[in-house]
């Protein structure tokens, strides 16, 4: 499931992902090759001819998923849903859609031409996605995050992308936090703060540091909190953690070591 965090503050987007990645495996039952005798008719009937629905089994497959991307060095982009989509990675789909399309630096036409790709990808996978799938179902979810420039003045925007039978776009261009994923735990914080305005966040008060380390608190939160839970865990692993101003593009402050030393090397190649 994941949990991805947009923190818009005066000086700046911070955005955070976890990097746990979580499946499904069906679960099969099968009767005993034993007789069973109906009470009513006395018929006989083998119990290994009852047929039993598989099972969905949820379970935790990874650890180092990771779910928060540099996009063309500028924007933020964090996923959310599903981590592998035509048997690749949504890590592999963003380095290919940056070697496929030159969108330039508006942030507006950067995520029309991410939706139209993994649309394409969405469909390509489940050719009857389209006509079949509910409307309110949105398999994969992203966060971009970027400035945009009116009158000069810069604006802190997250586009939040539903991508499903029917997309969905949604413009967040105000001080604020804008959660993706898992959002049970942050919800309830929130509503902590709706209650009594003394525990609500005061996002507009925020230093840089402050977001940071909110943004790294909701995540660890919510994984926390499913580890003492009854249920599988949907968020956990490290935080990856990067900040965006408007006088610099896209800065990791806290990124897994693997993907550190791919993206170094990526770089000086």
């Amino acid at each position: 499931m994941s949990l991805v965090v947009s923190l818009r503050i005066p000086d700046g987007i911070v955005v955070a992902a976890d990097s746990l990645a979580t499946s499904h495996t069906l679960l099969e039952f099968a009767a005993p090759e034993v007789e069973v005798q109906c009470p009513r008719c006395e018929e006989k009937i083998s119990a290994s001819e009852f047929h039993f629905a598989p099972v969905p089994i949820p379970f935790s497959a990874s650890s180092f998923t990771q779910k928060l991307f540099a996009l063309k060095g500028k924007f933020a982009l964090s996923s959310f849903g599903l981590g592998i989509l035509n048997n690749r990675s949504i890590y592999y789909h963003i380095k290919q859609f940056e070697r496929l399309n030159e969108t330039g630096p508006e942030l507006n036409k950067t995520v029309d031409a991410i939706v139209d790709y993994f649309e394409q990808q969405l469909v390509e996978q489940f050719p009857g996605y389209k006509q079949d799938a509910p409307k309110d179902h949105y398999p994969l979810g992203m966060h971009l995050n970027g400035y945009e420039y009116v009158e000069e003045q810069p604006i802190a925007v997250t586009y939040e992308v539903y991508i499903g039978r029917e997309n969905v776009v949604r413009r967040n261009d105000v001080i604020g936090c804008t959660i993706g994923g898992d959002l049970r735990v942050v919800q309830k914080l929130w509503e902590i703060g709706r209650e009594d305005a003394r525990r609500a966040f005061k996002y507009g008060l925020f230093s840089l540091q402050d977001a940071i380390d909110l943004s790294e608190f909701l995540i660890n939160a919510t994984s926390t909190s499913q580890r003492f839970a009854n249920e599988v865990s949907t968020v956990g692993g490290e935080v990856d953690i990067a900040l965006l101003t408007p006088f610099h593009d896209f800065q990791w402050i806290k990124q897994k070591t693997l993907m550190e030393r791919v993206e170094k090397t990526r770089l000086e190649a």
